[in-house]
């Protein structure tokens, strides 16, 4: 892993610094780019793939002060311009799928979005699917070391910090952007627990430039749960 000094501390990162467009890899709540490996394994050798820990992630500072979902997406726009990628695409696991597309809002260097359940709005998560569904097929010990993870993450920030950011998630609504977004997007979601109204649920608007891909016998952590098949939905989207 390497740093880079943030106004608010120091942000991880990984580069394997490969030729090609680079895939930039952001992580769900509570989770951290170690998540991507099995992922990343899956893709070709050659290809540049960048995984990030959000603020208080992994092995970035903890900050201490009030920040935002915006100022992950500017966390990320500092990363970008800093390693001097012209153009790149964002695949982001649920938190991270909501700050790509505050990126790709912000910056026309985004090429493409993969997005694997990044939620248009969490309000619309919520209600989305049948019950039961949200660890999918994981075994108890998988469960148990990402519910550790999350709380251990958690933890490590003040509750107020916490929760001032935590708002900001709540309130994001990426409806708009997508409705407009100029973009090839993968809109990628777990089968399991999908019912009749879950499709209006999850509000993905209509536009041609958004495909929809459902992974079978899958819910929430598709990362962990289905690796090589993430995998393969990236190599069907990504040409470098």
């Amino acid at each position: 892993m390497t740093a880079i000094s943030m106004c608010w501390g120091e942000m991880s990162y990984s580069d394997s610094d490969n030729a090609g467009q680079p895939l930039l890899f952001l992580h769900g709540t509570g989770c951290d780019s170690s998540d991507w490996v099995r992922v990343i394994e899956g893709l070709p050798r050659n290809w540049r793939c960048i995984a990030l820990d959000f603020r208080g992630h992994g092995q970035s500072s903890v900050p201490m002060q009030h920040f935002t979902l915006a100022d992950l997406a500017d966390d990320v726009l500092h990363l970008t311009d800093d390693l001097g990628l012209e153009k790149f695409v964002i695949v982001g696991h649920s938190l991270g799928g909501m700050v790509a597309m505050e990126v790709a809002q912000h910056s026309s260097s985004v090429a493409g979005l993969v997005l694997l359940e990044g939620w248009t709005s969490l309000a619309s998560a919520g209600s989305a699917f049948d019950p039961g569904r949200f660890y999918g097929s994981l075994s108890q010990t998988a469960i148990a070391q990402i519910q550790q993870k999350s709380e251990e993450t958690r933890n490590r920030f003040k509750s107020e910090v916490w929760d001032n950011f935590w708002e900001s998630v709540k309130e994001f609504d990426g409806y708009a952007y997508l409705a407009q977004a100029r973009i090839p997007i993968y809109e990628v979601f777990g089968g399991m627990g999908r019912n009749d109204t879950t499709a209006q649920e999850l509000r993905i608007p209509p536009n041609p430039n958004i495909r929809w891909i459902w992974i079978p016998n899958a819910g929430h952590y598709l990362p962990h749960e289905c690796p090589a098949e993430i995998s393969k939905v990236i190599g069907k989207f990504h040409t470098p």
